[in-house]
């Protein structure tokens, strides 16, 4: 069983989107779950993140869903619910196996999901994926995000890991992408892949995949 973790620098940069490119690419290869841990803001009128990654091709499981729209932490007790990295890990070692599992984090890599302050990089330790990728957009200051983001995740976790760059919703010029990408492999941080929110292009990087 394959299991990759997506996460990202930040909120906001597209991480169900490239979940939902990883889904329908694996989904090719075997049996492909698309899990979300921990999803708060889904009774805000947005559609819930793993069923619409997951499409036509994975499956979707939610293990924790809060209605409010704020951090995992302040949305669970809002509803009177408690959260911990004990709880989200034991409820993941419930769901069936299958021959791919692409795991998306709430927020950024960094956001707290236990009152102890355990984040997203203790939940990869906890797991031990096969993969851990972390979604940057990109745009000006992704080399930065890029640097921060792994140095802060192998603190806690030393598998395989690599960014996604991601374009969201600004234009990125030439310059600037072609700096990204020299910048991020200059620090001897692999490429996982690329995206465009846009127009749908994706860009797999075989030598991560290997």
């Amino acid at each position: 069983m394959a299991v990759i973790f997506i996460t990202g620098s930040d909120t906001g940069i597209g991480k169900t989107n490239v979940v939902g490119l990883l889904a329908r690419e694996l989904s090719e290869l075997g049996d492909t779950q698309v899990i979300k841990p921990v999803e708060s803001g889904v009774s805000a009128g947005r559609p819930a993140d793993a069923p619409q990654a997951a499409g036509d091709w994975a499956t979707p499981i939610t293990l924790f869903s809060f209605g409010p729209a704020q951090a995992p932490l302040a949305a669970a007790a809002q509803v009177g619910k408690k959260l911990s990295l004990q709880n989200i890990v034991k409820a993941y070692q419930t769901v069936p196996p299958a021959e791919h599992q692409i795991i998306e984090g709430a927020g950024g890599l960094a956001v707290p999901i236990d009152p102890l302050g355990l984040d997203w990089t203790d939940f990869a330790h906890a797991i031990k994926p096969d993969a851990v990728i972390i979604v940057v957009e990109d745009r000006l200051g992704a080399i930065n995000q890029a640097r921060l983001s792994v140095a802060y995740l192998k603190r806690k976790y030393n598998g395989r890991m690599g960014v996604w760059l991601n374009t969201v919703s600004r234009t990125v010029s030439p310059e600037t992408a072609q700096a990204n990408r020299t910048g991020i492999k200059q620090s001897k941080i692999s490429i996982a892949g690329e995206s465009s929110y846009q127009n749908k292009k994706v860009i797999f990087n075989p030598e991560f995949w290997s």
